[in-house]
């Protein structure tokens, strides 16, 4: 019974029996010993991860708390969590759309309490958490943009000036001038405030646009309104349309109406439209663009690249322009917060000045290829990292972030729009580990091998350590498993990625992080992985570099094409056991380089070279290493025989291998010669039969009924009570006893471990006093299963409690 059982506070709201929480120490303390031997971690979300938009309830935060101790059985010893701050699409936005830095959950702001993940609570209780299970938590960080919203707007003299100026810049000063990157059209709202009566012609002017393609590319959307009207979009069937003559020159259109829309085009380059309006009262006159352009079979006029740039370049009432005097662009650049009340949180506001361009030398950058773009408008508002301002609010958020939940680590989303410099200042600033070294930290630049490795390298050279994610090495995995065999040389893999690089941009294993999809691959379908995950999780596990495993693919979630959620793609359940198999075999065989068996040492036959890839990886100081063998050929068992000892190599020569998941051996000759093979379509492990271990190779599966206490409390009520359930685990049936101190709305809800609700128990307001609440599970597969409890009393207090139950069938 839980009172024979000592029990004591880890951390607020979470409870451990003494001899549990000594289990966990010692985990921890091995994980911490071991990292570099199975430095696992696990990328533990996914685009659009489940949320309760109607309740506005987050509950992934919950949902990972719940995995913690599968997760730890597996051998993972870290995760990377997404943003954790507010976005500004509140609770839809999956963080990187950030708005609030200091808001984790807590504050009313963008229509929500919550993030789409919960509550600055539950991710306090889920770090803690994953800790108490010897797993480190690495948080993703935004530095390169905040988004706003409509309640954000201001006027912007900057971006006025940018667009009349038409994107063109002298930065240095030295008198030549550049065309530079537009402001997007559909970001700027234009106004003349207070308008007085009377007519106005609005000439609209285009800019770096499409010259050489037909007028349909030309095309723009322009809204006008100066009474109030409601909006009243056009629709392809019912569309008011710019009509000729219209050139600017006295000849103009008649706007049909305030709150319409019409849709013109600048034909040819250099046109000028105008429009006409009246004014009976005195009014703010709105003005919107759109870049548009046509498309057919069926015709529609469709949004477009918004640095196709238009603006109202003259408006001229009574005889005079007002474009350079009353006109005003207005950004979502304003950005306020409701007051921070919590230790440590800053309360500033943003504005105009805080980004790009900000100033008649400021300038926006082109996309470029795979170099750094600090000044480049890829997301939401690009923060000028340059300002010294900027710089200390990033790092002073940075510091109490780490300060306040606990983070270990960090991935740092988008290197590539900020410069180096600061990235490796904000590092530096970070708080370090209670060993006085830095946190963990992996960076995103999306790019070929030389741009990672100057990043990399320019970061080391400042005083900071940071790793990087191996794009190249995903591309090439990608094409491997998706490409039939027979198009496919598996010797393109030999020296894939960057670790492995032998044209002077590689990388050592431990500045790169590997890793075979994640979340902006994981939505757009042209990057996924259609089969054979378990080759290139294979690969990334065995060799050098800390590898990453996906959450879909560890639970075999389906995926979905966020621009046409048909088309779709689901890892198989199967392929959770062999990345654990696989994690198993990095921790108690693997450590050191690896050198591929297929491309030295003359293997034979040749011809098959193009089918499979061999690999030998050095061991960890207890055992002697692994082979590693691939096999791409559609139908046939394939191998090669190879010289299993390189030069440099400890010779292995007399002795057995065996695959663990097969029994199968082979003999190493005198020479080092050895034949190993894995079937079509697949991969073989083989290890020195002298070190194999069959334990070490069983199926590992988690208990996450060892956490039965509850998970998080946000706030104990007097006399309040949750029991139960009793019994846990239970074969069908089971309850809980619930004591209220008053009445209350109670709503209890059971949801699976992938966040999908499951059941409701009971949706209803109940009396005070006590209730039992029975749970018929009848219709329910077994396994784990978490309870939530939401109770809220009549003044509004709500107290939200969480409980692991496992049903046995």
């Amino acid at each position: 019974m839980e009172k024979a059982i000592t029990y004591f506070q880890v951390k607020p709201g979470l409870r451990f029996p003494m001899y549990r929480y000594l289990f966990f120490l010692l985990l921890a303390g091995l994980a911490l010993r071991a990292q570099a031997q199975h430095d696992v971690m696990m990328q533990a979300f996914y685009w659009d991860v489940p949320v309760d938009t109607a309740a506005k309830n987050g509950f992934w935060w919950d949902t990972l708390a719940a995995k913690a101790p599968e997760l730890a059985a597996a051998g993972i010893t870290a995760i990377w969590v997404p943003p954790p701050s507010k976005g500004n699409f509140g609770i839809y936005d999956m963080g990187y759309g950030i708005y609030d830095h200091f808001d984790l959950g807590n504050y009313n702001q963008k229509g929500t309490v919550e993030t789409r993940f919960g509550s600055r609570d539950e991710l306090l209780n889920m770090v803690q958490t994953m800790h108490a299970y010897g797993i480190e938590v690495y948080a993703d960080i935004v530095l390169n943009h905040i988004f706003g919203g409509p309640d954000n707007l201001e006027p912007n003299p900057a971006v006025k000036q940018y667009v009349f100026d038409e994107a063109i810049r002298d930065p240095d000063g030295d008198g030549i001038y550049d065309q530079f990157s537009p402001y997007p059209t559909n970001e700027i709202i234009w106004r003349i405030p207070n308008a007085e009566p009377g007519d106005y012609y609005i000439k609209i002017k285009g800019y770096w646009l499409p010259c050489s393609d037909p007028k349909g590319e030309r095309g723009y959307d322009l809204y006008i309104n100066w009474d109030g009207s409601p909006d009243q979009p056009n629709t392809p069937g019912n569309a008011n349309w710019e009509y000729e003559p219209n050139d600017g020159n006295g000849q103009y259109n008649v706007f049909p109406g305030s709150g319409q829309h019409v849709w013109g085009h600048i034909d040819p380059c250099g046109d000028i439209d105008e429009y006409k309006i009246t004014l009976t009262t005195s009014h703010t006159i709105e003005i919107r663009l759109e870049a548009r352009r046509e498309v057919y079979n069926p015709f529609d006029f469709v949004p477009t690249d918004q640095r196709r740039g238009y603006y109202p370049f003259e408006i001229w009432h009574n005889g005079q322009n007002l474009a350079p005097t009353a006109l005003q662009a207005w950004t979502y650049t304003g950005i306020t917060y409701v007051t921070h009340t919590g230790p440590g949180e800053a309360n500033w506001s943003w504005n105009y000045s805080h980004f790009h361009p900000v100033d008649d030398r400021d300038y926006l950058g082109w996309p470029g290829t795979d170099e750094v773009i600090p000044n480049t408008k890829f997301f939401g508002n690009d923060l000028n990292t340059f300002d010294p301002v900027v710089q200390d609010r990033l790092i002073t958020w940075g510091q109490w972030l780490t300060n306040t939940v606990g983070f270990d680590g960090y991935r740092l989303d988008f290197v590539r729009g900020y410069q180096p410099e600061f990235a490796a200042a904000w590092i530096n600033s970070m708080p370090k580990r209670s060993d006085g070294s830095q946190r963990f930290v992996v960076a995103e630049y999306w790019g070929g091998k030389a741009a990672i490795k100057s990043w990399v390298t320019t970061v080391e050279s400042l005083g900071a350590d940071a790793d990087a994610f191996d794009f190249p090495l995903k591309s090439t995995l990608t094409d491997m498993a998706n490409w039939n065999g027979a198009d496919w040389d598996m010797s393109w893999l030999n020296h894939a990625g960057l670790v492995r690089d032998n044209g002077g941009n590689n990388l050592s294993g431990i500045q790169v992080v590997t890793f075979v999809e994640n979340h902006d691959t994981g939505k757009e379908s042209d990057k996924w992985l259609w089969r054979d995950w378990d080759m290139a999780y294979a690969y990334i596990l065995f060799a050098e570099g800390r590898p990453t495993i996906f959450y879909p693919h560890f639970y075999s979630i389906q995926q979905h094409d966020h621009r046409d959620p048909s088309i779709t793609v689901q890892a198989p359940a199967s392929l959770r056991q062999d990345l654990i198999r696989l994690i198993n075999l990095r921790r108690n065989y693997l450590g050191g380089t690896m050198v591929v068996l297929s491309e030295v040492g003359n293997p034979w036959p040749s011809t098959d070279v193009a089918d499979v890839f061999v690999a030998r990886r050095g061991g960890n100081g207890t055992r002697s290493g692994a082979i590693l063998v691939l096999n791409d050929h559609e139908t046939d068992t394939k191998g090669l025989w190879v010289d299993s000892a390189p030069n440099g190599w400890p010779s292995w020569a007399g002795k057995d291998l065996i695959n663990p998941a097969t029994g199968e051996t082979t003999h190493i000759y005198n020479d080092g010669r050895v034949y190993v093979w894995a079937p079509p379509r697949g991969y073989a492990i083989w290890v020195l039969a002298e070190e194999y271990d069959p334990a070490l190779f069983a199926s590992a599966t988690a208990n996450p009924s060892e956490l039965n206490t509850a998970l998080h409390i946000k706030e104990q009520p007097p006399r309040f009570d949750w029991q139960g359930p009793a019994p846990n685990p239970f074969f069908g049936q089971t309850h809980f006893e619930l004591t209220l101190p008053e009445e209350a709305q109670v709503q209890m809800t059971v949801y699976d471990l992938l966040g999908r609700e499951v059941r409701q128990l009971v949706h209803r307001t109940l009396a005070a006093g006590h209730h039992q609440i029975a749970w018929n599970a009848s219709g329910l597969a077994g396994g784990t299963y978490l309870v939530r409890l939401d109770v809220q009393t009549a003044d509004g207090r709500r107290y939200v409690r969480h409980r692991i139950v496992t049903l046995q069938r």
